[in-house]
């Protein structure tokens, strides 16, 4: 079964869009989510609590054949927070969707080998109160991850958790074939398949993303457009697998924006069965809708 809302990681591709009916496009309101979802919300032990389980909406733009690509990516957080400081005990990139040129679709074998192993370390933040104690600074720390490539090899080795941030150019070159690139999906093409309507690329990505912004207090949502910013960048290695009308990347434009909700038990979080990753993703994709309508 192939999807195309489904899919795991902010990636560059070379154009892509929506099909009809998917989760998350781009055309939802961008307005910026101030605070509580109603008065039954779960709001956190404190002004400025990051602790519980919440899923979060990431949206970027990159370009390119000179036509923007509108990427929104979905992730299920499950934080704990001491002082000022919280850690992402449990997490899991839960897909994107990419308005641009044409329609791009993972298989269940690619979506589920993405989701939780493309992150190079639990992602880490701070959410403190302000000095007028009336809002929330938030910063999400820069994460990175890598796809279809070996993690020690062009990200671990060179930069760990817990270093300064590195640019992508200071890293290995991705590669565009083994042993380098490797085949995640288990479908005997390099890397990870990126099926559209003009055929399939075979290809390695490494990207980051870091959020920040202010918040109102007790918030159990926020973000939006001009509210939570995203710096990001990305990249790709292109197997010469692909067919060379396909392999052209997107280059990143400008920065990006996020937004939050707390979720709690709204989630099911799978844990048993055969697909627990791919299960659980699919729950946090129907749930963004609810929490931000299009």
């Amino acid at each position: 079964m192939r999807h195309a809302v489904i899919v795991a990681g902010t990636m560059m591709l070379s154009a892509a869009c929506a099909p009809d009916g998917v989760l998350g496009d781009d055309v939802a309101s961008q307005q910026g989510d101030g605070g509580s979802q109603g008065p039954d919300a779960d709001v956190g032990g404190g002004p400025c609590d990051m602790t519980g389980v919440w899923i979060a909406e990431q949206h970027t733009v990159s370009t390119a054949l000179a036509t923007p690509q509108n990427t929104t990516n979905w992730f299920y957080y499950r934080i704990t927070q001491t002082g000022d400081r919280f850690t992402v005990v449990d997490q899991l990139n839960c897909g994107f969707v990419v308005d641009g040129t044409t329609t791009v679709t993972l298989d269940d074998a690619t979506l589920e080998a993405l989701a939780p192993a493309e992150f190079a370390a639990k992602r880490t933040g701070t959410f403190a109160l302000t000095g007028d104690g009336a809002h929330c600074d938030f910063t999400l720390d820069r994460g990175y991850n890598v796809r279809g490539a070996d993690m020690a090899t062009y990200l671990t080795d060179v930069w760990q958790p817990g270093d300064p941030p590195i640019a992508l150019d200071q890293l290995p070159a991705l590669p565009s074939a083994p042993p380098g690139m490797e085949d995640w999906d288990d479908d005997g093409q390099d890397g990870i398949t990126l099926r559209s309507g003009l055929g399939n690329r075979y290809v390695c990505q490494r990207d980051y993303n870091e959020h920040r912004g202010t918040t109102p207090t007790y918030a159990a949502a926020f973000g939006g457009d001009g509210v939570i910013t995203v710096l990001w960048d990305s990249q790709e290695g292109i197997s010469n697998q692909t067919p060379p009308l396909l392999r052209t990347s997107a280059t990143p434009d400008g920065d990006g924006w996020a937004r939050y909700a707390r979720v709690g038990d709204r989630l099911q979080v799978v844990t048993t069965g055969d697909h627990p990753a791919l299960e659980t993703c699919r729950n946090v994709q129907v749930l963004a809708q609810e929490v931000w309508p299009g």
